[in-house]
């Protein structure tokens, strides 16, 4: 017979082995009396937050969620017979909306809020929804500036809106522990939290004025504009971008520094753009260690371009000079060149340093507009919205007179104002706020007084497939228009 092996042993008494069972009894009374010390240098120590850090994180949400919004952005696409029409109607080409999200900051109680260009680029409507506020507020467009990936957006808000404090980015270290508060995926008020994982770094280069702080705070599609936040409850940076091959977080996250927000905010608001200066030169930001120890540049800004008629060339700077200080200070790499002179109020006198063929000299110029002495990319100015000279009440509907004396619905924009409250294709349109409407002449007189925010109800007539007729009432607030001045986008 085979025999069997309980998984448990049988239990032992005491007096079957002496002074067990004393020393069981005094390890529990151990225990059980507060000695848990007695085990604690058995297996590994098990970490856990601690209560300040928890709570340190907890305040620093609560001081600046307050002061972030979710950005709701439509953009035109054109895309060809895309709607609804009755059977046997061909579509014609129009318009399509896509619907994208983003974060922004309140920096103003005004109602001033900061995003990233991308974010609102190529926008015809921006809503900002605020926390606590019941409805959205429909933005308008103040500045962009393309070389950080910055934008200012101004609401009008009914009282004044709870702002963010900034902090210095200068002090920050890796290590330091940050959270990102935002939107991703449309969670409105979504924190997460991280270490700063590296500094300075430069992610696009062909965008020399941006420098990123990086991070392992999730940061995913939709945290875009909203802020980096220190244990301190300030910003910190601007969250702008991450490393995917996925489209969603991976670990890596780059943030806008807040010094250089800071000096980019003020801009926007004068000017509705960047106004930088620069004394017209040419040269790589970064160049690889290799390259200086061969070219023996332990620090210095190697020229590889003059620009014409520029402050250097004027000076009598050329390519293959390397500047070393700028007024009597040490310039280490293009970087620092770039961020010493960008901002400094144009026609700023500077006494430049620089070597050549192995001499030292110095020489005064002024500082110039950057835009004056390298033109705006043609590409750029090819993705600027074109703005219509007459406005548009924006109803969203292809008409046709009827010949029952009223007004057949041919087709509907999709995203539309008539889309939204419900207008369908091939409906009959039978009155306009209560007005009977005989055809579209008669409708376009109903039409032309409104303005955004204007109540619009319609009664149509409709058949489903079975041929029955029924009576629908629909309607809603009318938003800004898609185009024209009163749909808050203004290009600087």
């Amino acid at each position: 017979m085979d025999e069997l092996h309980s998984p448990v042993p049988p239990p032992t008494s005491p007096t079957e082995r002496p002074g067990l069972g004393w020393a069981a009894l005094l390890l529990v009374l151990a225990l059980g009396l507060g000695g848990g010390w007695m085990l604690a240098g058995w297996g590994a120590p098990v970490h856990r937050p601690t209560p300040a850090l928890s709570q340190s994180l907890a305040l620093a949400a609560a001081r600046v969620e307050p002061a972030v919004v979710t950005i709701a952005v439509q953009s035109r696409r054109v895309v060809r017979g895309r709607f609804r029409l009755p059977a046997n109607r061909k579509a014609p080409d129009l318009p399509r909306l896509d619907h994208s999200q983003g974060s922004g900051l309140i920096i103003d109680p005004s109602g001033y809020v900061l995003t990233n260009r991308h974010v609102v680029r190529r926008a015809v409507r921006i809503q900002v929804a605020v926390a606590g506020d019941s409805q959205p507020y429909f933005a308008r467009l103040i500045g962009e500036d393309p070389d950080t990936d910055l934008a200012l957006l101004k609401i009008d808000p009914h009282h004044p809106l709870p702002t963010a404090r900034f902090g210095d980015s200068s002090h920050l270290a890796v290590g330091d522990w940050v959270m990102a508060i935002g939107s991703p995926f449309g969670l409105d008020g979504t924190a997460t939290a991280g270490i700063v994982s590296a500094l300075h770094r430069s992610v696009d280069p062909s965008k020399q004025f941006q420098t990123f702080i990086q991070t392992d705070a999730p940061i995913n599609p939709g945290n875009s504009g909203g802020p980096l936040v220190d244990l301190n409850g300030e910003v910190v940076g601007i969250n702008t971008a991450i490393y995917t091959e996925s489209d969603g977080y991976q670990g890596i996250g780059f943030a806008l520094p807040s010094d250089l927000v800071m000096h980019v905010f003020p801009e926007l608001r004068r000017h509705g753009k960047v106004v930088r200066g620069s004394i017209g030169v040419y040269f790589e930001s970064q160049l690889d260690p290799a390259v200086r120890r061969v070219y023996r540049l332990p620090s210095g800004v190697p020229l590889t371009q003059v620009a014409p008629k520029g402050p250097a060339a004027l000076a009598g700077l050329r390519a293959g000079d390397v500047i070393t200080s700028l007024n009597q200070h040490p310039v280490a790499d293009g970087s620092a060149l770039m961020q010493t002179i960008e901002f400094l109020p144009i026609g700023t006198t500077l006494q430049v340093g620089y070597e050549r063929d192995g001499k030292t000299a110095n020489v005064a110029m002024k500082v110039a507009d950057r835009d004056h002495l390298y033109p705006p990319a043609a590409a750029d100015r090819m993705g600027a919205m074109p703005v219509a000279t007459t406005p548009d009440p924006g109803l969203g509907m292809v008409l046709a007179d009827s010949r029952h004396s009223s007004v057949e619905i041919l087709a509907v924009k999709p995203d539309s104002f008539a889309d939204q409250i419900g207008v369908e294709a091939g409906d009959t349109l039978l009155q306009f706020n209560r007005q009977p409407v005989h055809d579209r002449r008669e409708l376009s007189q109903l039409t032309k007084a409104l303005k955004p925010g204007a109540d619009v109800a319609l009664l149509v007539s409709r058949t489903d497939d079975q041929g029955a007729t029924s009576r629908w009432l629909l309607g809603g607030t009318l938003p800004p228009p898609l185009d024209g001045p009163e749909d808050g986008i203004r290009k600087p």
